[in-house]
Order: structure tokens, then sequence, then C-alpha cells
């Protein structure tokens, strides 16, 4: 029985029909020595079997979902992993449903290979100073809220099935720049960087078997230039690019590791896959950009950019993931950023700015909300979404505002076969509701002490004090200047292990060097320092425990100092 109010919500027939096919979770055999696990988490890890061992790609989104990856493989191909070590894990790319269960199949004899750039993508794009934002947007996006309702949820589109957990994350050993040609355990690896949805992505081409092996550049849906969680703006020209260097392959098999069916046979069909994809990704870019130059807003533009029927009707790009309106917005902020060129775009306005316009224009709050009561009934489910928007903002206890807004946000929900766009209606519905909450949601201290601890430990210092720096709470530090001198006596790499810490008028700013005329100083250990910033361990008890010493001042001063970085 659901626990949500209404007891079901409604399928897109397209999308629902789409989704069905990641079901029953499948190991499926591509060729002679790989097969791909299909639908048991968000990825569809890849095990290629060699002479004297094993190679997995992409181990799967956490320690729970990599087991039931492992006992499917071992189901299907009689307990292949206690007759064969693992002697190399591959990583594609560094979103967390391609890495962290990675220590279910490895052991530390295993090399772990990935693009040289993944580390820093991976603490640039999620576990840095945006992470709150990252983790909140990707609960919203994935279905986190509800998604082991099946009333309710239907899928990722790149995925179904979601099995969150524990990390476990293994650092790279081997690291590509641009490739890589090697022999693991008799099979024949040339592994190439290929940017696109990351700039991390590496491609695994497997010359004796005709296989490609690949993600995050072509999948069973239409692209995401970027997502609706929010992530770095990506290079549209990249993803033509690599997809270009797949094509040159001529493969017979092409495996990826996302989508309900991913296998594809025959280099025809592989050839003609590929070709449409990137000509779709081209086609919108270049009409973008056409009638950027001709003066178009993104908003004119996505009146007259529709794809051709040749590509509009490729199952590949059906618009499951991303969308063409959508791609076309991020193609105009990538090349000019926000401004149109338009007067009217120079001054933008506050959401309660606009809403107290519309409110002025309909004659008044109650008028408006009839405007979007109307909206509502004439099925135009956009419009009245936005207006009851603006009445809340007005008028935040409106009822009648709420109802509106609920109702068009479910029924936008249940017509879309955007699953992106259906995710993240239905999550704000059930918060506006209060059926359901993201505890961290506008709690950025909170969602960084949540952050997995595994990530923690891996985190460069550069990120750490990204990270204090937007925890700064400037409207207490605005009178203070304080410098503190900062030593972490484990650090034994290329970081340094002296900085200076100075608090200015609202700002932080770090240097590598402790400073002689420094207020007071504090000797630690790198991860003490580290959990101390996220909000994982509370100073005081540090300092009790004798993992923090003191020097120039009294134990007060330091949590002074820390009380600053709350926000």
């Amino acid at each position: 029985m659901t626990a949500f109010e209404p007891e079901k919500v409604e399928v897109n027939p397209e999308l629902e029909n789409f989704t069905a096919q990641f079901l029953p979770p499948q190991v499926l055999n591509v060729t002679d020595g790989v097969y791909v696990a299909r639908g048991y988490n968000r990825d569809n890890p890849v095990l290629i079997e060699g002479k004297d061992g094993l190679i997995i790609v992409d181990p799967g989104e956490s320690l729970q979902a990599a087991e039931v990856v492992k006992e499917a493989y071992n189901k299907q191909l009689n307990n292949i992993f206690d007759r064969k070590p693992v002697k190399a894990v591959i990583y594609t790319h560094h979103h967390d449903c391609h890495i962290h269960g990675a220590s279910v199949f490895a052991d530390n004899d295993t090399e772990i290979i990935a693009h040289d750039l993944l580390d820093d993508t991976l603490y640039y794009d999620w576990y840095g100073q945006l992470f709150p934002s990252r983790a909140e947007g990707g609960m919203m996006m994935l279905g986190g809220l509800y998604g082991n309702d099946s009333d309710w949820y239907a899928g990722g589109a790149l995925f179904y099935k979601q099995i969150r957990g524990p990390s476990g994350y293994m650092p790279p050993t081997i690291t590509v720049n641009d490739t890589l040609e090697t022999n693991i355990a008799g099979v024949d690896f040339n592994i190439f960087s290929a940017p696109g949805e990351t700039r991390d992505v590496l491609v695994i081409w497997l010359p004796e078997k005709k296989t490609l092996v690949q993600i995050a550049n072509c999948y069973e849906a239409f692209p995401a230039i970027t997502t609706m969680r929010g992530a770095v703006m990506r290079n549209p020209l990249d993803y033509i690019d690599s997809i270009d260097l797949y094509r040159s392959f001529d493969a017979e098999y092409m495996v990826s590791l996302h989508g309900p069916n991913p296998v594809v046979v025959g280099k025809e069909n592989i050839s003609r896959t590929l070709t449409s994809y990137r000509d779709a990704i081209q086609f919108v870019h270049d009409q973008t950009v056409q009638n950027m130059n001709r003066g178009l807003t993104p908003g004119e533009i996505k009146d007259v950019v529709k794809l051709p029927p040749h590509l509009a009707n490729d199952p590949y790009l059906q618009e499951y993931y991303g969308s063409v309106e959508r791609d076309i917005y991020e193609i105009f902020w990538w090349y000019r950023g926000y401004y149109t060129g338009k007067s009217r775009d120079m001054y933008p306005q506050s959401p309660t700015e606009e809403a107290e316009m519309a409110a002025e224009l309909a004659g008044g709050v109650d008028e408006l909300t009839v405007k979007a009561r109307n909206a509502l009934e004439e099925g135009n489910l956009e419009w009245a979404l936005v207006l009851a928007d603006d009445v809340l903002l007005l008028d935040p206890k409106n009822s009648e505002a709420h109802e509106i807004k609920n109702s068009s946000m479910i029924a936008l929900a249940e017509g879309t076969m955007n699953v992106q766009e259906r995710n993240y209606l239905l999550s704000e519905y059930l918060v506006e509701t209060g059926q359901a909450a993201y505890p961290a949601s506008g709690k950025p201290k909170l969602a960084f002490a949540n952050m997995e601890d595994k990530a923690v430990t891996y985190m460069p210092m550069d990120t750490l004090f990204r990270i204090m720096a937007v925890s700064l709470d400037a409207s207490r530090s605005l009178d203070k200047e304080i410098t503190v001198g900062l030593q972490l006596t484990d650090i034994k790499n290329t970081e340094s292990s002296d900085y200076a810490l100075y608090v200015r008028k609202g700002i932080v700013e770090i240097q590598p060097e402790v400073p002689e005329d420094a207020d007071f100083a504090i000797t630690t250990s790198s991860m003490v320092w580290k959990n101390m910033v996220l909000g994982k361990l509370d100073p005081q008890k540090a300092v009790s425990d004798g993992k923090v010493k003191i020097s120039g001042a009294d134990s007060k001063a330091l949590y002074e100092f820390m009380a600053l970085f709350n926000e």
C-alpha cells in the first residue's frame, strides 16, 4: 500500500513502456567473454572474462548494489568470481552510480583504471563546494523521496532500480590522459579519453572482440547537455567528437552502461545508432547557434528548432531523459550566459517581484488565484503552476493556490514522458504537501556533515578550503579580521601541511604557510580538520579527546573561529 496521497500517479504510456524494458534484471552475453548486468542498479556493470582473471567496468552505485550484481554474475556464470580473480576495475567516469561498488570486486592487488581527471572532476562537480545543492538536486531528479513506491516511481530513464548505501570507492592506481593500450588477463584493451557528459569519460575498445564499451555520451534517450539536478556545463561539441571516435572503431558489438537495451549488435546497426545520435546533437547545436547569430533569444529559438522526422522518430532519441528545449537553453548559456541581448532581459526580477507584478496586472491576489484556477481548468498546466506559485509567494497560506499548484504538478507529472521532469514535479509535490522531506534541504552544514565518509577520506585540501569559504557566515564575520595558523601532521604528499587562514570582513583566504603573526595556531591531522570543517566532529570533542592542539590562545578562540563557518 502506498504511503502517499494520491495512492497512485499515472505514468505517460511511452515512459511506462520504456521503463518496463528494464525488467526483469538480467545478465546478458554480449559476445564471447563479455557480459553486462542490466537493471540491477543505476548502471549496467560490464564483466570481461580473460584467461586468468576478470575485468569489471563500472562496478555499481554502492556496496549493496555491487553485491547484488556480483551475485547475479555468479548465478549466471557458475560462480565465476570464485574461479577467477578480478585483475582490474575500470571507471568510465566519476558519476556516483559508476564508482561506489569497487571494493566488492577489487582488493589491494586489483588495478583501478580511470581518467586522470576523475579525482579533480569528482571533487569539483560533486563532493565540493556545491555538494548540498548537488545532493538535493540528485534526490529530486532521481525520485529518491519515493523510489520504493511502485505506484509513484517510473524509473530514471537511464536506469530503473536504485540501491543506495555506503561507498566502496577505491582511488585509481592507473590513470589515462589520452590513450592506454594494455593487456589484462590476456585481453587486449584500447582505452581512450572521450569527454562529453563529463570531462573524465573513458571509452573502452576491445579490438580482438570488436566490442565497444561506452557510456556518458550515447545512451537510449535524448541527451541532456546538463541535468536538472545541476551540473558543470558540458561542451556540446565534445559529445560529437567523442561519438565520431566511437564510429571510427567500426564495432560489431556495442554495450552501454545505462539503458534497458544495452547491447547493439551489427556494424550497420551500431553505425546508424551512433550517427543519428551525433547528428541530433549537432543539429540542435548548429540550429541554436545559427539562430543566436540572428539575434533570437533561447525562448524564441525553442519555438523554431525541432528535430527533423528521421531523428525525432529514432528510438535512441526519445526525450525520456534530456530534451531538445532544455538543451537549446543550455547551449545558449554555454556560449553567451544569461543575458539574451534584449533590454527586457537586462534587469532580472526576483520571483517575488514578478509575482507582485502578476497580481497587480490581474487586479490583486484573489484575482490572480482565479487566473490560476482558470488556467488549470483549461488544461494550461504550466501557467497554472506558475500563477499558483506566484500567489503562494505573496500569500503562503492560500489553500486554493496550494490545491491548484499541487493539481498542476501531478497532472504535468502524469503527462510527461521525460523522467527528470516527472521526478522533480512529484518530489516538489511531496515536499509541498508535507508528505516527504529531504532533511538537509536549505541546511548546507547538515548536507556536508552527511557526506559519505569515503569521500572525505580522499578529499583534497583545496576542495575542503573551498567548502570552508562558502560556509563562512558573512554577516557574522564582516567586522572580523582573524589570522589562524594551521599545521596538519599527516600530510606527506604533494599537498602543503602548513596553512594560513585569513578571515577578513566576510571572506576567508587560505595560503600555504603558517604566519608568524597568527592570532593563534591549530595543530591536528587532516582527517580531524576535515571532519571539523564539514560538521562531522564537534570542535569541543576534538579538543577534549586530544585530537587538536592550540597555541597562542585558549580553546575558546578555536570554538569562536569555527562558529563563523556555520552556513
